[in-house]
């Protein structure tokens, strides 16, 4: 089972990384600021910054109104790796975005 669900924060709007010759479909791409829910020593808190596909028909046509505010993102973890097969990273692949402030 690869489910996710993490909430967070938008990092700046999404960018278009693929557009079909219609028009119809489009992927975005975002990251997503999550808190860690601890401080370091120092008192900082600590976030992690996840990187997010999700198609246009998920994320809708208000996700402007996302910059800053908080959201629920569902989905499923995805590996790739690149050629030389010693660098490796994760993406979230959204299936549902929701706002929740």
């Amino acid at each position: 089972m690869n489910n996710v669900t993490v909430i967070g924060q938008i990092e700046e709007l999404p960018q278009v990384i693929y557009n079909s010759k219609s028009g119809d479909k489009k992927l975005y791409k975002f990251v997503l600021k999550v808190p860690r829910g601890y401080k370091t020593k120092d008192g900082k808190e600590q976030q992690d910054f996840i990187n997010v596909k999700v198609w246009g028909n998920i994320l809708g046509d208000e996700y402007e109104y996302f910059d800053q505010s908080l959201v629920g993102v569902e989905g499923k973890l995805v590996s790739y790796g690149l050629s030389d097969a010693t660098s490796y990273g994760n993406e979230l692949v959204a299936s549902k975005i929701m706002q929740l402030n």
